[in-house]
Order: structure tokens, then sequence, then C-alpha cells
């Protein structure tokens, strides 16, 4: 894929998760229990996290490289990124979302506070980190076709310096509510 080897590039793209079973039920990658049994830095992801790397995994071939706690960063105390991976001849940080509102339908208001919040993010583990990566990819989980054209029309009013050399992945999860629910 161009765009990740491309370290000045940036875009967005969209693809779909369905899944035929549970993540409990599932014949996990060893990388993927490993991010699924290590301590992580708290929250409710884990299961968007394991699912991420799987379909990296799955799809383009990713390797893991280190978990979120292996990360390394100087200062610490900012953001950090999920896990890192090696996939198309780059080694690449990756941060997980989930886009999705408890109240209501999620909103273009809602989908650019959720993209600068975490590309925002991305710029700041990216320069506080003490690994070498060529860029990241923020994986944004979406409920809905919906939510996912609704994050991709707001990415294109997102300014340039905050995309920077990210790509942004969105899944949309089909039957996949455990993602969301972290269950």
């Amino acid at each position: 894929m161009t765009i990740v080897r491309d370290n000045k590039a940036h875009g967005v793209f969209q693809c779909e998760f369905r899944p035929m079973l549970q993540m409990d039920k599932m014949a996990l990658s060893e990388q993927a229990i490993k991010i699924r049994d290590v301590p992580n830095a708290g929250g409710n992801s884990v299961v968007s996290e394991v699912l991420s790397y799987e379909m990296m995994k799955s799809c383009f071939g990713a390797t893991l490289l280190k978990t979120e706690m292996e990360v390394e960063y100087f200062p610490e105390g900012g953001s950090i990124t999920d896990y890192t991976c090696s996939m198309f001849g780059s080694t690449l940080g990756v941060s997980v979302t989930r886009a999705m509102n408890f109240r209501g339908e999620f909103t273009h208001e809602d989908a650019i506070r959720l993209l600068n919040k975490k590309l925002k993010g991305i710029l700041q583990s990216s320069n506080n980190t003490m690994e070498t990566w060529a860029k990241q990819i923020l994986h944004v989980w979406a409920t809905s076709n919906h939510v996912a054209n609704v994050l991709i029309r707001a990415y294109d009013v997102i300014d340039e310096h905050v995309k920077s050399n990210t790509v942004v992945l969105v899944t949309v999860a089909h039957q996949a509510e455990e993602i969301f629910a972290n269950k």
C-alpha cells in the first residue's frame, strides 16, 4: 500500500468487518492473544485493540512489534499508541478508537471532535516516542455505514497539520457489538 510507505502521505479509507464468531470463540493469532492478555493502560478498549490487530494481520500481513505498555516515551504522561507493527515494509504505530454516541445519532460535530482529539494525540505520541515508526494508523471502528460516512466527511475539514502523515482506517463493524461494549 503506497500510502503507508510514503512517509508524507495521509488519507482515509473504509472497510468492513463481519465476524463469523464472537471474539472469545475466535482462533486468535498469538500476537492478538498477547494484546488481549498483557496489561494495558486501562480503559475499556481491549476487544477493539485485539480485533484491530487481528484484522491488520489477516488483511494486510501486519506483524506485532510492541504492545501499548511496551512502547517507550519521553517525556511520559501524554497520549500513547495502542500497538506497533510492521506492515508493507514499514514500522507503524496504531491507535485504535471507536466512533459511537450513547445519546442519539453520531453527528458531524462528534466526528470532528473525535478525529481532532485522536489525530492530535497521535502527533503527541509520535513526537514523544522513543520508538522509530514511520507513521501511524488511526483505526476507527464505526457502528454503521452512516457513522463511517459522517467520519469520512468530517475528515475532509480537519486541518492538514493535524492529519499530518496519519492514515485513517474506518472499519464498519457489523454484528460486532462487543467491540463497542468491550464485553
